[in-house]
């Protein structure tokens, strides 16, 4: 890119003369848009990686959400299943079945306080 000026010279009246311009004149404009365009291209490959690091990031607490949701549901089935095996007829039948166990009479029933 080249750019020519008019410079008079006080010689001849108004002749005009072609000069390039300077390295300075010419580099320092350029050495600004390179500096912008790397600043530009940095800026957008920041820009596409945190969008990258968010899907990612949003990925996998989705799947710890759902990994949550069915922890939760084992945990219910578990409390559900703990107290039907809880049950006082349950343990009651068992007691009968297995061990021959019977209940006692309410006159046999002795109540003893402690002190």
């Amino acid at each position: 890119m080249m750019k020519f000026r008019r410079q008079s010279n006080r010689s001849n009246n108004k002749v005009a003369e072609l000069t390039m311009l300077s390295a300075n004149e010419f580099g320092r404009p350029l050495l600004v848009i390179v500096v912008l365009l790397v600043a530009l291209l940095v800026s957008c490959v920041s820009i596409v990686y945190q969008a990258y690091e968010y899907r990612q990031l949003f990925n996998t607490q989705q799947q710890l959400v759902s990994h949550w949701d069915e922890l939760q549901v084992e945990w219910g089935q578990l409390l559900l299943e703990q107290s039907a095996l809880g049950a006082n007829s349950k343990v009651e039948k068992k007691a009968k079945e297995l061990l021959s166990m019977r209940v006692p009479e309410p006159e046999s029933v002795e109540m003893i306080s402690y002190e």
